[in-house]
């Protein structure tokens, strides 16, 4: 009865179906870029190696790696910022060492007589110049001099004794090493120019 149709192909059928089939790629072909990884690495077998380089060398290698572009007053002003910098950081420990921190202390809560010392013998030399014509007068101010001089020694050495009391109860087993002569700077040295300075006032308690 025709109840189907032959199918027909049309033209719009036929493109339809070109359209939806990929078509083949077409294969490029590149010539290799110059130098590429293609190229083989010959290695010679047998070859020297070069001379091992000296310390001194190496060392300068490493400097120059490290600043390559300070010049050499540069560098040498960098290396001396580094040898103060750490010259005061051992400075610093040694200060804040308990010991070293009881001494100052036991020093600055006291009178001493060394700390009259340097100006004592600068009145007494000046004393002496003005009574050179007088040959008593001049010796009985040197003597007042040894006296001065006698006297500081003795409060230091009292002091010291008195120190090292404080410093067996606070400061078990400490190293005394250097602090008597520590102890006769500190009490020399008038009260305003110690370095450190005073953390604690005359007559206060340690």
């Amino acid at each position: 009865m025709g109840l189907f149709r032959p199918y027909e192909r049309t033209e719009k059928s036929e493109r339809t179906r070109q359209a939806t089939v990929p078509s083949k790629p077409v294969p490029t072909t590149t010539a290799p870029a110059e130098g590429s990884s293609s190229e083989k690495i010959v290695v010679r077998r047998g070859e020297k190696k070069g001379a091992t380089p000296t310390r001194r060398e190496a060392e300068a290698a490493r400097m120059e790696r490290l600043h390559p572009n300070r010049s050499p007053k540069q560098q040498r002003k960098a290396d001396q910022q580094a040898r103060v910098k750490a010259q005061q950081e051992t400075w610093d420990r040694v200060e804040k060492s308990p010991e070293r921190e009881l001494l100052r202390d036991f020093i600055d809560t006291r009178w001493t007589i060394a700390e009259f010392l340097m100006p004592a013998m600068i009145l007494i030399m000046a004393l002496m110049l003005v009574t050179m014509n007088n040959t008593n007068v001049s010796v009985y101010v040197g003597m007042g001099l040894w006296f001065v001089f006698a006297l500081a020694i003795l409060n230091i050495m009292v002091m010291w004794n008195s120190y090292k009391k404080l410093l067996a109860e606070r400061v078990p087993n400490a190293n005394r090493r250097g602090l008597l002569m520590y102890m006769i700077n500190r009490a020399m040295m008038i009260r305003r120019f110690r370095r450190p300075g005073p953390r604690i006032n005359r007559g206060d308690p340690i």
